[in-house]
């Protein structure tokens, strides 16, 4: 399933699912020093904006005044590089003040990780299956690797598992509204998710088994068995006892 993700026309595109890269026109913007990079990957992340507190506070613990130097700053290059990409005017502004939080604003930036959010949650919110179905295939489509993938930052982690978990369930339950009428998308979505989204969860893996045994493909159970175990070894881990079970009880 590739990538759903295309910005709004006028808006530069944001994508901090897998490595993260923002676009001006189809043109790569970057930014030089790791201050602004490090405030733009936050206030991506947070469609309402951020405190100016907190942003120094997750990114500059303890600098104090010299950490709300270093916002302003990184936000001054977040602005010049913006207006260099955009061709706007040295008075446009594209990280904005509203009361004491920084936010990039909608009318200026699409971002992969608020179209995800908004997906996810029309999921959740649907009153009918056709409309949950289409929203948990879009956000699936918009979740094209771990959050801020590289970044080994403290303040990312918890972040980047809500994501992974949002996506996981968002696989299982697409999964399972597919799967009376077409097990071969079933078994599509869960193959991206234990590719895409986490190889490490067993759940996904017997879900993938089940429906492969369902369709009388048990050559397909067995090597997924050895996949998971394949899987699980890189970080020295075994298959669980429930997990065997799922296997061999598929066999019989």
């Amino acid at each position: 399933m590739a990538s759903g993700f295309v910005a709004a026309p006028g808006k530069a595109k944001v994508e901090v699912f897998g490595v993260p890269r923002m676009a001006w026109a189809g043109k790569e913007v970057v930014f030089g020093r790791a201050e602004a990079r490090d405030v733009f990957a936050l206030l991506s992340i947070s469609a309402d904006g951020v405190p100016a507190e907190a942003i120094v506070e997750t990114l500059w613990p303890g600098d104090g005044e010299r950490g709300g130097r270093r916002l302003e700053s990184a936000v001054r290059e977040i602005n010049q590089a913006m207006r260099q990409a955009s061709g706007c005017a040295s008075g446009v502004r594209f990280v904005m003040k509203s009361g004491e939080r920084r936010l990039l604003p909608a009318a200026w930036f699409d971002a992969d990780f608020w179209r995800f959010g908004e997906a996810y949650q029309r999921a959740s919110t649907a009153a009918d299956d056709v409309t949950r179905t289409a929203a948990l295939h879009e956000a699936l489509a918009l979740y094209r690797g771990p959050l801020l993938e590289g970044s080994d930052d403290l303040w990312v982690l918890p972040i980047r598992q809500a994501a992974q978990r949002q996506a996981v369930d968002a696989a299982e339950r697409l999964a399972e509204l597919v799967r009376a009428d077409d097990q071969g998308r079933a078994l599509d979505v869960l193959r991206l998710a234990v590719e895409r989204i986490d190889p490490y969860d067993e759940m996904l893996w017997c879900e993938l088994m089940t429906i492969q045994a369902e369709l009388g493909r048990l050559p397909a159970v067995r090597r997924s068995f050895e996949l998971l175990k394949a899987r699980l070894a890189e970080i020295d881990a075994v298959p669980s006892a429930q997990a065997r079970q799922v296997y061999e009880r598929l066999l019989r």
